[in-house]
């Protein structure tokens, strides 16, 4: 699944342990991508319509970045 030019990072509200860093490929968290949060994430990349945020439900914390993103100083 190839998510266009986002990173994200997954992170446990219980644990607040960071489960994924930096993956651009959100076939790579397994069964959570069963979980209705992250299919409406998945299907919101596959359209291109996230920007960078920081989304959340009761379980987890998803930080969407812009892989290629260009800064200015």
């Amino acid at each position: 699944m190839n998510d266009f030019s986002y990173k994200y990072t997954i992170i446990s509200k219980n644990s607040g342990e960071t489960l994924f860093r930096g993956i651009t490929d959100l076939s790579k968290i397994g069964v959570l991508l069963n979980d209705d949060f992250f299919e409406y994430i998945a299907t919101e990349a596959q359209m291109k319509r996230l920007g960078e945020c920081k989304l959340e439900n009761e379980d987890y914390i998803c930080i969407v970045k812009l892989a290629h993103s260009k800064r200015v100083a």
